[in-house]
């Protein structure tokens, strides 16, 4: 041989098959693995790059919730608005601009209605309520343009100011007005003409239709105030006598003459006979949105809260100090938008939001004061709502103007007017102007607060909501009433997204590490090859079917039987356990022979312990839960015991068995050596039974323990049984994780090398002390990662969670009860989003934390993904 390859290398071949081995790589090889390499180099960093973008994408969007908001001066030539229309030493009764902060209007004292262009500065025409119609207290009705007077002599009328619209012909326009750019406006006579789109000149009139006079006391109207709902409005005026008047007001037109006249219904109510101080001079009355509550305000701020009964009478619900704070008096007061919460502002600068909150069963609603705003540098002297959302402008008696908004408790903007104090403040419908008035004129500012709804504190705080009984976090971003409060509180979704995490997790994980043990270790290599495919096939079931199912066949299946339910989930893995330690008791020749029909014989069992538990489901029902599992949820029947004794099984069971494997083994371990493997089988399969039963006994004491201390699961773990809920998510949302997190954990426990497992079993140890001890240590790492990819699954999932779970945003660990997630909340709401910037940027911002939770857990699955491989690679 060695002669051989002696004459082949001297024939130039260099080996015995005559073909010259290169020591080198060829240029061809070494350029192709450069350029591999550069595009796997760049294929990684784009991926990085991609999902980088995508976090700065949506943190972009959504950056402009937080960012600061202002007012700036706004270049409108005023002055002393409506002053000169008014007689000297007129009050401002009232104030108010038209939906495109065209014109202003001014209510006095004395009759008259100024109006002024905003567009040029110019006063037009004034209006006038009539000869000897010098009005003593104003109201009006949001911006529909109904408005409500009251006289001295005990009368009120009401009328409806609003705009005409008339196209003019091009030689109707005087020679200064042809040249309007599209848009622009100018006063004209008594009206504004502007440039549509359509090259044509539109005259837009502020017209006041009055109603007749109607006599409803003998004393002069001191407070009155309007709500107008569909074709009727109810007005409620208080007069000097202490008597309340209550008006129904309803239109009827004439087709023929087209006059309408006013139909009335209502009564009167002496203040005294429902409880109101005689000596005591009320001068403000205000209704809210449902014309049902009364609020009547004295000059120091005591209020009385009056209800109108289905007969129409009204009755004492409560009374209540509006100004608590001592050396404070009452100075302004306005209804937010819906006429729900109220700001009232004081002598001292403060300003407080009151509303309405329900009394406990068969008790009167309670006017509460909720939100606190930032104190004024002097004293309160004017306020103005928002008729779209909850912004509020307040005037103080040093000039002072801030802009506020009631929920979120921001303070958006601050400026001061020259001159005096200011008399009146008002917000334009479109949010865009402030208006303030005064004794030396009047001042406008531009807003400049796109989202002013949100901050940190609405975001992931508690906010006390109109109407709510106290503080929550809530999210509920649509409505279609009037006094609708936007609610963007995350913490619902992030918290839905954690529970459908975990009780996914709760069901799916074990069964797939479980899974992945027994094929990986225990099942013939022929079999898994054909078990693995057919499980993670199931990963390619849409989530839409899986959510299907779920909502339409497993919720109904389950609403009736709750109880056999729950019976199996427990009873069954006993009696697997059972089955196997039957098993010991075998023969070893019987068992040997028997060893390929194993998983048959363990599935059997389960197939049993499964219609034993459910026989057993209706006697546990009648023992556990007073015979009716759903009364029992809602409190209705039964203690808390059975519930208790659910919950605190898997405990009991994790700590007998530990005690149990702390000395049971060692029992076993020296009988070991003088007995017979059956008598050790009846040894250990005694232990078993032992421990269950201290198990159940463990559990039945611990439950007795805490319901006689007054504890009760019921309202936190457990809750009213909603159809949809979270554990039908649990057990969907379960299937659609098992096959990751199985494919995962079988190739990681696959890769071990065999020389441990059979080093392992060498030395004496059985099958499942070879995995637990030898084989599972250096897989940690792959077993962290299938667990963290399962929970990313279920993170972001879906479809599943909005068809299963009720789709419902609140704050409830009741595994009975639905909730939303992050993902399922984009899905539902991204499409209606998309008119309101504030919701749309919202939605952004939740996406972005949905982003941000899965960036968290990848990066701590990879760092302990490191840190266990390290120490694998250690061993």
């Amino acid at each position: 041989m060695p002669g051989m390859a002696q004459d082949a290398q001297q024939r130039g071949g260099g080996t015995i098959t005559g073909r010259t081995i290169r020591r080198k790589p060829s240029r061809q090889v070494l350029l192709g693995d450069a350029v591999a390499g550069k595009l796997i180099a760049a294929a990684g960093i784009g991926g990085i790059a991609a999902v980088a973008l995508v976090g700065l994408f949506l943190l972009w969007v959504a950056l402009p919730l937080l960012v600061p908001t202002g007012i700036e001066p706004a270049a409108v030539p005023l002055q002393a608005t409506g002053a000169a229309a008014a007689a000297p030493g007129a009050v401002i009764l009232g104030q108010g601009m038209d939906e495109y902060a065209s014109v202003v209007w001014t209510v006095f004292d004395d009759g008259t209605i100024a109006l002024r262009s905003l567009a040029d500065g110019k006063a037009l025409p004034p209006l006038h309520l009539g000869p000897d119609a010098s009005p003593t207290a104003f109201a009006a009705a949001g911006g529909e343009g109904h408005v409500a007077f009251g006289f001295a002599d005990g009368s009120i009328m009401t009328g409806v100011l609003e705009f005409s619209t008339a196209y003019l012909a091009s030689d109707e326009v005087p020679a200064d007005l042809q040249d309007l750019a599209v848009g622009e406006r100018r006063a004209w006579q008594d009206g504004l003409v502007e440039l549509t789109q359509e090259r044509q000149f539109r005259l837009l009139r502020l017209e006041l239709g009055l109603d007749e006079r109607l006599p409803v006391g003998d004393g002069p109207i001191l407070g009155l105030d309007l709500v107008h709902a569909g074709d009727a409005a109810t007005v409620v005026a208080v007069d000097a006598a202490g008597v309340l008047h209550d008006r129904t007001l309803s239109w009827k037109v004439n087709m023929m003459t087209g006059e309408r006249r006013v139909r009335t219904r209502g009564g009167d109510f002496d203040l005294a006979g429902l409880g109101a101080d005689a000596d005591r001079r009320w001068l403000r009355v205000l209704v809210d949105g449902t014309s049902r509550r009364v609020l009547l305000v004295a000059g120091d701020g005591t209020a009385l809260l009056l209800v109108r009964g289905e007969d129409g009478a009204f009755s004492l619900a409560g009374r209540q100090d509006l100004v608590p704070e001592d050396g404070a008096e009452l100075s302004a007061m306005v209804w937010l938008g819906g006429r729900g919460t109220l700001l009232v502002g004081d002598t001292g600068g403060g300003l407080h939001a009151w509303f309405t909150v329900q009394g406990g069963p068969g008790e009167p609603p309670l006017l509460v004061r909720a939100h606190a705003l930032e104190r004024g540098p002097a004293a309160v002297t004017a306020l103005g709502a928002s008729l779209r959302t909850r912004i509020v402008a307040a005037g103080y008696r040093d000039g002072t103007v801030r802009l506020y908004h009631v929920t979120s408790g921001r303070l958006l903007g601050s400026d001061r007017r020259e001159g005096a104090g200011v008399t009146a403040v008002t917000i334009a419908p479109r949010e865009d102007l402030i208006l303030a008035s005064g004794q030396g004129g009047a001042a406008a500012w531009r807003i400049d607060a796109p989202h002013p709804e949100t901050s940190w504190q609405t975001l992931f705080r508690p906010v006390w909501y109109e109407g709510y009984p106290g503080p929550a976090h809530v999210w509920q971003s649509s409505s279609g009433s009037d006094s609708f409060e936007p609610k963007y509180g995350l913490v619902p979704l992030i918290f839905g997204t954690l529970k459908a995490t975990f009780y996914s997790l709760l069901f799916g994980l074990p069964i797939a590490l479980l899974a992945a043990m027994h094929t990986a270790e225990f099942l013939h290599r022929k079999v898994r090859a054909r078990v693995k495919p057919v499980i993670e096939t199931m990963a390619s079931l849409p989530s839409v079917v899986l959510g299907f199912l779920g909502a339409l066949v497993l919720a109904p299946a389950i609403e009736g039987v709750v109880v056999q339910v729950l019976a199996v989930a427990v009873g069954a893995p006993f009696f697997v356990l059972l089955t196997a330690h039957g098993w010991q008791m075998l023969p070893r020749t019987g068992a040997a022979r028997l060893e390929p029909w194993r998983p048959v014989g363990v599935l059997c069992g389960l197939a049993a312990g499964a219609a034993a538990m459910w026989s057993l489901g209706a006697p546990l029902e009648r023992l556990l839960f007073a015979g009716d599992v759903k009364a029992w949820l809602d409190g209705r029947v039964g203690s808390g015991i059975g519930g208790w004794i659910l919950l605190l099984l898997p405990a009991a069971a994790f700590g007998v068995a530990w005690a149990n494997g702390l000395w049971g083994e060692g029992l076993l371990r020296r009988r070991g050596p003088g007995w017979t493997p059956l008598r050790l089988a009846v040894l250990d399969l005694g232990r078993f039974l032992a421990g269950t039963a201290a198990v159940v006994a463990l559990a039945v004491f611990l439950a007795w323990m805490l319901d006689g201390v007054g504890f009760d699961p019921r309202g936190s773990v457990y809750g009213t049984y909603v159809q949809r809920n979270a554990l039908v998510v649990g057990v969907v949302m379960g299937f659609a994780i098992i096959p990751i997190i199985y494919s995962i954990a079988d190739d990681a426990l696959t890769a071990v090398p065999d020389h441990l497992r059979a080093a392992s079993l060498g030395a004496g140890a059985t099958p499942w002390q070879t995995l637990v001890r030898v084989v599972v240590p250096p897989a940690v790492s792959g077993l962290f990662s299938a667990v963290m990819i399962g929970v990313g699954r279920a993170v972001g999932e879906t479809m599943i969670v909005l068809m299963a779970a009720g789709n419902t945003p609140i704050l409830d660990f009741n595994i009975f009860n639905g909730f939303r997630t992050l993902s399922a909340n984009l899905a539902v709401e991204l499409p209606e989003a998309v008119q309101n910037s504030t919701h749309y940027r919202t939605l952004f911002l939740a996406a972005l934390t949905l982003f941000a939770m899965t960036f968290v857990l990848n990066t701590v699955a990879e760092v302990v993904r490191l840190h266990f491989r390290r120490k694998a690679s250690r061993l």
